[in-house]
């Protein structure tokens, strides 16, 4: 049976074909070399994920497969489960949890704790929120403020509410909203989705006009409170190293409220010949991953001059973030 769901790319929402197999939902990237993977995987609850060699052995017999079929394990088991599929390591950002007053005493850097305090200070409130009008309109605003973020072009900049509404309210069944107020202004948001043990960050940003006042070190203070109410054992926070770019803003924010890195396995099953050469060669990875970091780095930082130079808003000086906005992912 084939079906249609909405991805999100670069920030652009288009609808992908979906094949279901085994109860799990398939969908492709790539043209050239098609790679297969459950849809929002990373997402999903664990009870939701399929049997991975019953549903290889299936897909493989299908004759619009994929050339590779692509799956993870789930934090936090890091033991090679499956030996018999070529395997490589990926990274999360993790951070245990025990109590609020223990993360704050012991696991949090200086500086965090002292941000944490300096936005209490200086007027920052944290508060779950309805996902409701108002809440797409105060992320409407976040988005809205600057073209450019992190040296690049904001994928959301401009984006109707409508637009705005979809795509933050995906498993809002199992999400809390956490909404940060400087008066009655909201200048800062995360979302967090639960499965029975764990939490994830889906997304946090804040305006840059108040970075000043530390909001996504309160977000973050509030998100560790509400999942040790819960009784969460762990919050995830997405990647700890992006490809090879490592010890970068984003990650010092992460190291610096806790999190530590855990790699697991992530396994590349060829189900045809063609995906079987493309694996030997490496094709598997995009060629922004296959890049090595004395060519990247310079590319990126080509990038970040040429937005700074070409979609500045006039008038603006708050157009273009700095260089670690550890905001943004």
């Amino acid at each position: 049976m084939t079906d249609q769901v909405r991805i999100s790319v670069r920030g652009r929402t288009s609808a992908a074909p979906v094949e279901t197999v085994c109860g799990a939902r398939i969908i492709c990237r790539g043209s050239m070399i098609r790679i297969g993977e459950v849809f929002d995987e990373y997402w999903l609850e664990p009870a939701q994920l399929p049997p991975y060699p019953t549903l290889i052995e299936e897909l493989s017999e299908r004759g619009n497969r994929p050339d590779i079929f692509t799956f993870a394990q789930r934090i936090p088991d890091a033991l090679v489960r499956f030996p018999q599929y070529h395997h490589e390591t990926e990274n999360y950002a993790v951070l245990a949890l025990t109590s609020h007053e223990e993360w704050m005493r012991s696991q949090v850097s200086s500086a965090t704790r002292r941000n944490i305090k300096a936005a209490a200070k200086r007027g920052i409130r944290v508060v779950v929120s309805d996902y409701d009008a108002a809440y797409v309109q105060g992320i409407s605003g976040i988005y809205n403020e600057s073209r450019v973020r992190a040296g690049r072009r904001f994928w959301h900049y401009g984006k109707d509410l409508a637009a705005v509404g979809e795509e933050n309210g995906t498993y809002r069944e199992r999400s809390t909203y956490l909404a940060a107020l400087y008066d009655t202004e909201m200048i800062g948001y995360m979302k967090i989705v639960w499965n029975e043990r764990n939490a994830a960050i889906m997304q946090i940003l804040s305006k840059l006009a108040h970075r000043d006042l530390r909001p996504n070190n309160a977000l973050m203070s509030e998100a560790v409170r509400q999942c040790c109410l819960r009784g969460a054992e762990r919050l995830i926070y997405e990647r700890f190293d992006y490809g090879k770019k490592s010890g970068d803003s984003l990650t010092r924010f992460k190291q610096g409220n806790g999190f530590t890195r855990l790699d697991l396995p992530r396994y590349y099953v060829p189900l045809t010949m063609r995906g079987s050469l493309a694996l030997s060669a490496g094709m598997h990875h995009d060629i922004g991953e296959r890049m090595p970091e004395w060519m990247a780095g310079p590319l990126r930082n080509a990038r970040q001059k040429w937005y700074e130079s070409s979609l500045r808003t006039v008038g603006s000086s708050r157009t273009i973030a700095a260089k670690g906005d550890a905001d943004e992912r």
